[in-house]
């Protein structure tokens, strides 16, 4: 089925936002737009979540002055469709974090920002959001924080190889975990954090499934978990925590001493949330290869419910997609990256959980330039191999899902065997 994703990639000139610009916008839409009416309202929804203070957007946009000082780089991010930051392919799949502009916000917002900019009536203004109760975390204030055992020292230059923690916490009883995200001391040289669970006397409960350690994972871009209602991850009772950390030197020497913060459920869930990965570790990428392609599969044994996806290659990767493959030989496009951003590492949390029956191959597609065009290439002269750092590569097809089998449903079980 070698569909070159590379090629599909070089021949759509629309991205999503693109798309949604040239849909058809009434004129009235665009009579008497104002900041204080309109535009505050689109930046509320869309930007202020990132452009705050103690965020990650790299300036704030919480005021007309604000907004307006920032209108030309505004302008182009918008216009060009890389802001705000979405890289998914608009026909294939609903995700409830899209944060794509609607064809009416952009249009309006384009309008204004080439109309003068007019600032409108202080009344017609939106209440402000309080972010004093979410604080530091995305999800309000968490059930527990945990940090790292120790302060870590970078060093300014060099290569750091993965670190790995342990915290004990012995869960005394099953946990159910509803929402987790990783939070770095140091956002300056963390590249990347990824908590999980394990029991100290190595024991893995059947009634787990594959890769049942994940907690969360914290990366460059979106990708806290958070369960829709019904759904959790497990930490069984007993369990520890784990850390795995990786660190990129930025020239001086650093420290950091990252945290996770978790929000559970008293009742047991009806279905566990668990994590897939079709990945290929044998990759190998030519020198001044501009458009190579890596594939891999999963078959699944169970009907299987999609909740989310998260492609993740390294510096070279250009494009990633998931299809379904179904038992009766028809295929699905589940989820197309054409422009993957290894800065933006999304999470496409779906709006409704996709439904694949047993027998179902997840065949996930990849391509990489690792020619001298690719200006994030660290070196097009060398071939590639997967590796942990950036400048190596990985292809990974990451997805959270449940099963519907009777031995998942954790109110089934026993919770002390």
């Amino acid at each position: 089925m070698k569909f070159r994703l590379g090629l599909l990639a070089a021949a759509i000139c629309l991205s999503g936002a693109a798309q949604a610009a040239e849909e058809s916008v009434p004129a009235s839409a665009l009579e008497d737009v104002t900041y204080a009416k309109h535009i505050s309202r689109i930046v509320q929804q869309k930007c202020e979540t990132c452009h705050r203070p103690g965020s990650i957007g790299p300036f704030a946009m919480q005021s007309y002055r604000q907004v307006k000082g920032w209108s030309k780089m505004i302008r182009e991010v918008v216009d060009e469709g890389r802001m705000p930051p979405w890289h998914a392919n608009a026909p294939h799949g609903h995700f409830r974090n899209d944060r794509r502009l609607t064809p009416v916000q952009k249009a309006q917002l384009l309008h204004w920002l080439d109309n003068g900019m007019p600032r409108g009536d202080a009344a017609d203004m939106p209440e402000p959001i309080d972010y004093s109760a979410q604080g530091e975390w995305q999800f309000g204030k968490p059930d527990m924080v945990f940090e790292m055992p120790e302060s870590v020292d970078v060093p300014a230059t060099g290569v750091v190889p993965y670190l790995y923690f342990q915290t004990a916490v012995n869960f005394e009883k099953d946990m159910y975990l509803r929402a987790a995200e990783a939070l770095p001391g140091n956002g300056a040289v963390v590249h990347h954090i990824v908590v999980t669970w394990i029991l100290p006397d190595g024991r893995n409960p059947e009634w787990r499934g594959p890769n049942n350690g994940i907690i969360v994972g914290q990366a460059p871009g979106d990708i806290p978990f958070e369960a829709a209602e019904g759904l959790a991850r497990v930490i069984p009772k007993g369990a520890d925590l784990t850390w795995q950390l990786h660190y990129t030197p930025t020239g001086k020497e650093e420290t950091d001493r990252s945290k996770v913060a978790l929000w559970f459920n008293e009742e047991p869930p009806k279905y566990v949330v668990q994590t897939g990965r079709p990945w290929n570790r044998d990759l190998k990428i030519p020198a001044h290869a501009q458009n190579h392609y890596v594939e891999a599969s999963e078959t699944i044994r169970s009907d299987r419910y999609i909740t989310s996806y998260m492609p993740h290659m390294h510096y070279r990767g250009t494009s990633f997609r998931y299809t379904a493959i179904y038992p009766d030989g028809r295929e699905e496009v589940l989820l197309d990256v054409p422009k993957y951003d290894f800065a933006w590492q999304s999470q496409y949390r779906l709006t409704e959980p996709k439904f694949l029956p047993k027998g179902t191959t997840i065949h996930c597609e990849a391509t990489y330039d690792n020619s001298s065009n690719n200006p994030y290439n660290p070196d097009p002269t060398i071939p590639v191999t997967w590796g942990d750092q950036t400048w190596e590569e990985m292809m990974i097809g990451w997805h959270n899902y449940y099963e519907t089998d009777p031995v998942m449903n954790v109110g089934a079980r026993d919770t002390d065997d």
